[in-house]
This record gives C-alpha cells, structure tokens and sequence, in this order.
C-alpha cells in the first residue's frame, strides 16, 4: 500500500510491509491493512490461534451407531445454550435486534439441511460425529467459498463457527474466551462470537489476516466501538504475545515496537480523538446543514438488520442502501421465499419509518457468490445486477412482492444496480407493474407508487444520465464501481490499489453531470459509495450539489462535523477546482488546507497528517 508522504511513523529505513516472509526486529515497524472499525488503540498483544482439532474418520460398529447419535444430539445442545448466552450479552450490550447474526447460526444448529445430514452420515457411514460434522459443514462452506473471492469467505465464517462449536462439544473442550484484559486481538480471524466475548473482557482492538469491512466481525466491532484493522495477510507472523503495537483503525495500520516519540505522538492522537467522539456525539440530533442554510440529508448504508441501533445512535435520517444481497449470500441458495424476504424488510422498515428505506434488489454477480451461474474470466464486467435479475424472473418477482409488501409499513424506494441499458429501466417498471396488480388482486393493501431509483456505477450511464434521468426516480451514485470502471482499476486487486483514485477528475467529471441531470428532471440524487466517507471528498460533494449522502453510520456525525463547518459556495469553488485540476495528488493538496482551516481538528486524522505532538 501506498506510505503518505511525511509521516514520521512511517519514517525509518527499509521498512518492512506486510508481505513476503515475515522477519521479526526490535525496531519500529509497520504493518498496513484496511481500517474497518475507526479508533486507536495503545497495548499488548494477544495472539489468539482459534482451537483446531485434527479430525480423523473412526469407523463404529453397528451398535455404537445409536450411542453416537446421541453424543451428536448432547454437543449441539451444549452449543445452543453457548449461543443462547452470547444473544443475551450481545442484546445487553447493543439492544434487542443486535444478535440476530448468532440467531442464525442458532438456527443452523438445528437446520435440516446440517442437522439432519448429519445425522443421516452417522447412520449410513457408521462414522464418529465430529468426522460427520466436518465433512457435512465443509460441502456448505465449499459452496460459499466457491467464488475464490475474501467476501465470500467471510460468509463461510459462520459456517466455520458453528463447525468448531460442535466439534468442541464433541470433544468437551471450551472456547479460549479468558483472552488478557487490556490487550490487542491479533488472529488469523475471528467470528462475530469471538470480538463480543472478548469485548466484555476489555480487549482494546483487533488486528486479523482475514475478512474486510462487510464481514460480520467488522460490523460488530463498529458496532461495539472495538477499534479493527483486517485484511493484513501476515500480523500473525510479525507479532507475539506480549509485543507493544498501535492498532489505528483510521488509518488502517499496525505499528510494531513503537519508539518512545512514536508512542507519545500516537497518545496525543488517541486523547485528540476520544475528544472528537466528545463533540460528534452533540452533532447527531442537529441537521446536516451548511453555514448559509444549504441542507443535506444522511442516510444509512446497511446489510445485516442488527445494524438497524446504529442509525439512531449516529443520527441518520434514513437508509440510503440497504444490500439485499445478503440473505442470498448467507444462505448460499436462491430459494428465498416471498414471505421470508417480507418479514425481513417489513422488520427494516418498520424500524426506520417515518425515515426512508431504499432496498437495492438482489445485487449479484462480479465478487458475489453466483451458484447458477459458470465461472465468468472477467466478472464485473460480465452477468451480475440487473442483468441477473431480468435473466432470472424467478428471483426478481418474489423479491418484488415482497418489497412491495413491506412498503405498506412505512416509506421505501427500489434501487437497481448495474444499469447499462433504458431497456433494462422499462422492463423492470413491467416487473414491478404486474407484481403490484397481482398483490391488489390477492386483496393486499398497497402504499401507493413505489419510487424506483437507478445507481450510476457505469460510465455511459453518466455519460446519458439525461435520458436516464428521465425514467428514474431518483439516482444514487455508486462510486466504488464507477471509479474502477473510469480508471480500469480493479478496486479489489492490491497489485493495482495505488491507482484508485476515488478523487480523479475525471470521477468527479461524472458525478457533476449525473447530479446537474437529474436536478434537470427535478430527481433527487444521493451518493453511496465509500467516497461520502473521505472527509476530503465532502465539500467537494456538497459543492457538486448531492441531495444525499448515504455511509456506514459511524461515518455519519463526521460528515456532519464538515458540512456544518463550511458554506455551500466554498464547496461550489472546491469542486470546479478539482474538476479542473490536472491530478488527484493537486486536489488533496488543495482539500488538505481547507480542512486545516475549517473542519475543526478532521484534517489531522488523515493520511497525509505526521501524528506529531503539534
């Protein structure tokens, strides 16, 4: 990963990244990953290695067949009330809807699906349990893990978890839970379980090899407030138990062995920090609202209902993306009935109303697990979103209903990803058409026209965003994809990370034309790219003129902080600046002085910032 330009910490000769053989010094070094729970942590390290039991196959005779079955039965009843206690912590500690991640898992337990095939192996092969357990729970997580990509691999964690749980209790052995007080978690991975055990037992942070900023552990250390950095490849084998580390969640770094100036620089930033938090919390019932009375609405990024706490914690109005997709991508099937998907999004709903609730429909397809689908060579550019979906009739149609279903409880609109194409816009409309005459016909009570809304996520789209505009309802900006679309960069391929450049001219170029077109058709267009959580990036956004901004919602009151602390005319100077300018590196330079100026402490949390005493 790129190492910003004067950082001391950084600083020192030869350092060493996470990659390659690791070699081990008493020098100060640093480790780099992806900061998916934002904070900073000072401490020692706990080197947590999960149990792993080598699972040999024993076969029975037909009389311990019975016996067996029975041990079976007695360890996942032993897990069920494991996993009955972390649902009661985690409701403690995050409110009633926060466990429903274990609640799955607990379901798992007993789910025909394992629970029965489990059974079946027992009897047919006349094998011992735990061999059964491992054989019948890797054929699920294969299928998951299928697609070769980090997403799906964090899907299959729950699986691996409830594997290992069984197998314990097969074993009678117990979870390693009495982690050190005070200290940082540094694992291969961990399970969503794992970060709430340990969080009651004061842990600091966490630093994994594994996972990214969707997995479940990542959404329950925000969640829990545990500072996290993942995707490290090799902490594992840089640091032992008892070794001094800085985790920076911000940043997205590890820094092993600190120097005194170091560690006396990061413990101003830390105290900086907790201060900011301070001061963000007085932000949230306040309007995210310009110096000259230009207001814009903050909406919430989501995936798992039990982030539904966070929107009121962190002040968001709404939600601006709620991902579908993963109650595919969890089940691993597409046969997801109409009335599963209902109660899920009327739950959602009723939860966020009188706020809005904008369900993407099934977004599938490029890094996301396709089970129908070949092997594609290019996968982004191939069979995924809407093109799936209009493919595939039978997945859109329950879907729809059951959206529609769900707008009966409070406000939604429907995003559709992947656009190229008008056509694609029109045939969906007839989808939802006949969807909405099927329901009244059947006697359900509809809350009139649902607002369907397009993501601008490909270039010509923008670049017709006009016509499009024309039959949208509203537009959202996804400028994750588009960004890798306009600078052919793979936004997932480290080989190539130093390219991305969510702040390119040209990027930006795009967004203004799709925001200027819509207002044109008098649509509102929001952005929900991870772009709405650079704090460089916010001035120009709201100069460009976005009705909505939609994050994480941790994200949420440091965005407020920005767009409060400036007027809408700097941000309409910001933004033809960066459109005119002839590279990415000139903007930030630009954005980095007016943050220093005028949004009150952002600045000296960013890259670019030496974390000095100063």
């Amino acid at each position: 990963m790129h190492r910003p330009e004067g950082d001391t910490v950084s600083e020192m000769a030869a350092p060493r990244r996470n990659e390659g053989v690791a070699q081990r010094s008493d020098e100060e070094y640093v480790l780099e990953g992806i900061g998916v729970s934002p904070g900073i942590a000072i401490g020692p390290v706990y080197l947590y290695a999960r149990d792993a039991y080598e699972v040999e196959k024993r076969r029975l005779a037909e009389e311990e067949v019975a016996e067996e079955l029975e041990r079976f039965e007695r360890a996942v009843a032993r897990a069920e009330r494991d996993l009955n206690k972390i649902i009661l912590v985690t409701r403690e500690k995050l409110g009633e809807h926060s466990a429903d991640i274990f609640e799955a898992q607990l379901l798992m337990l007993r789910d025909e699906a394992l629970y029965g095939a489990v059974r079946r192996f027992i009897e047919e092969k006349r094998c011992n349990a735990d061999y059964a357990v491992k054989v019948v729970i890797d054929k699920y997580r294969r299928q998951l893990e299928a697609g070769g990509t980090e997403y799906l691999r964090e899907r299959a964690n729950d699986l691996l978890d409830v594997q290992e749980r069984i197998i314990r209790h097969l074993r009678r052995g117990k979870l390693l839970s009495a982690i050190d007080p005070a200290s940082i978690v540094v694992a291969e991975n961990l399970t969503a379980a794992d970060v709430v055990l340990f969080s009651r037992r004061g842990i600091l942070g966490c630093a994994l090899d594994y996972g990214g900023p969707t997995s479940h552990v990542s959404i329950m250390a925000r969640a829990l407030g545990v500072p996290a950095v993942v995707s490290m490849h090799s902490v594992t084998e840089h640091v032992r138990t008892g070794d001094l580390i800085i985790l920076d969640g911000i940043r997205g770094r590890v820094i092993v062995n600190p120097s005194g100036e170091t560690l006396e620089a990061y413990r101003t930033r830390q105290e900086r920090y907790q201060r900011l938090l301070q001061e963000d919390k007085q932000l949230v019932p306040l309007p995210a609202e310009t110096l000259d009375g230009h207001r814009v609405a903050l909406l919430a990024n989501l995936e798992f209902y039990e982030e539904l706490p966070l929107l009121q914690e962190y002040g968001a109005e709404g939600i601006g993306l709620f991902r579908t997709e993963i109650l595919f991508l969890v089940r691993g099937s597409v046969e997801i009935s109409e009335d599963t998907q209902y109660e899920v999004y009327r739950k959602v709903v009723e939860a966020v109303r009188p706020g809005v609730t904008t369900f993407r429909v099934f977004d599938l397809g490029g890094d996301k697990l396709l089970p129908m689908a070949h092997r594609e060579h290019n996968p982004f550019l191939g069979w995924r979103g809407i093109r799936v979906l209009l493919d595939r009739p039978e997945l859109l149609r329950p879907q729809v209903r059951a959206i529609l279903r769900a707008g009966a409880h409070g406000p939604v609109r429907i995003l559709l990803p992947m656009v190229t194409a008008l056509s694609e816009v029109r045939r969906f409309r007839a989808h939802l058409r006949e969807a909405a005459d099927s329901l009244r016909a059947e006697g359900h009570d509809l809350d009139g026209e649902v607002p369907v809304g397009i993501m601008i996520e490909v270039p010509s789209v923008a670049m017709q965003a006009d016509l499009f505009a024309a039959e949208a309802d509203f537009f959202s900006i996804g400028t994750n994809d588009l960004t890798q679309y306009v600078l052919a960069v793979d936004r997932g391929n480290d080989l190539v990370a130093g390219l991305y450049a969510d702040l390119h001219p040209a990027v930006l170029m795009l967004v203004d034309r799709a925001v200027k077109a819509g207002h044109r058709q008098g649509i509102p267009v929001s952005l929900c790219g991870e772009l709405a959580t650079n704090p460089r990036a916010i001035p120009i956004l709201v100069g460009l003129g976005l009705d909505e901004l939609s994050a994480s919602p941790v994200y949420l009151p440091g965005i407020k902080r920005i767009i409060r602390a400036m007027k809408r005319s700097e941000g309409v100077a910001l933004a033809r600046m960066a459109m005119n300018a002839a590279s990415e590196e000139a903007i930030r330079e630009n954005l980095d002085h007016w943050l220093d100026e005028h949004a009150c402490g952002t600045a000296y949390f960013l890259d670019r910032a030496a974390p000095s005493g100063s």
